[in-house]
């Protein structure tokens, strides 16, 4: 077994101006998505994993091998997309993780492996997510155009989840946006925060607007310039 996983998650989008995106073809493109990251894995010495071969995960000795080998499918992917205008669009999300847990320095198999699918379906299509113990095994991550890009929350972990995409098409990244820090607050991962807030602003918008009702505009606005000069 390597020291890098990588899983792949397929997805199948019909082209809205052909009438041919049936079951048969989506099926068809499907096939050959699997079959170019099997041939494009083992062609970087990925490892298929038998006992895991419904969910579509390789390992890899190294993480360069791991990189190479998922940015070199999305480049086959996004030429196989603009050739064949005729079949449905098919795209590939990626994440890629060492098993190697940066928190604790130990070597977790089943975790790695969860991970990795967490990543995958995490990633939108057609991206490629690296988790940061991956990341952190880079050699030179900015020559992959390689950034932190959010954090995720997964059930069982006690901490959020940096998680760091690579971009393949140079034209796809704001290169000034390649240092964005991992410490910075996301927002997308504190709905509980950002919804208590706007709870505790109604109802004391709600409050001011039943002392307005009930008191009248006057006796309020004495009842603050009390408060101010007391």
């Amino acid at each position: 077994m390597g020291n890098f996983l990588s899983a792949f998650c397929t997805y199948i989008i019909p082209r809205n101006d052909v009438e041919s995106s049936d079951e048969v073809s989506k099926n068809a493109v499907n096939e050959k998505l699997i079959s170019l990251i099997a041939r494009i894995c083992k062609d970087f010495r990925g490892v298929a994993f038998e006992e895991h071969s419904e969910k579509m995960i390789f390992a890899f000795e190294q993480v360069s091998f791991a990189t190479q080998a998922a940015m070199a499918i999305q480049i086959e992917v996004d030429a196989l997309n603009a050739k064949n205008h005729l079949t449905p669009i098919g795209l590939v999300s990626i994440g890629i993780v060492s098993l190697i847990n940066p928190f604790t320095g130990l070597k977790e198999e089943e975790r790695s492996i969860q991970l990795a699918h967490f990543l995958a379906d995490a990633a939108g299509a057609g991206e490629l997510y690296l988790s940061e113990g991956a990341y952190a095994l880079l050699k030179n991550p900015k020559s992959l155009l390689c950034r932190f890009t959010r954090q995720l929350l997964r059930t069982g972990e006690d901490r959020a989840l940096n998680a760091y995409e690579i971009f393949w098409n140079p034209t796809e990244v704001d290169l000034g946006k390649l240092d964005k820090d991992p410490n910075a607050i996301d927002l997308e991962i504190q709905p509980i925060r950002s919804f208590g807030l706007k709870l505790v602003a109604s109802i004391a918008l709600l409050f001011f607007g039943v002392l307005l009702l009930t008191v009248g505009y006057e006796a309020l606005w004495a009842w603050l310039i009390y408060l101010v000069y007391r």
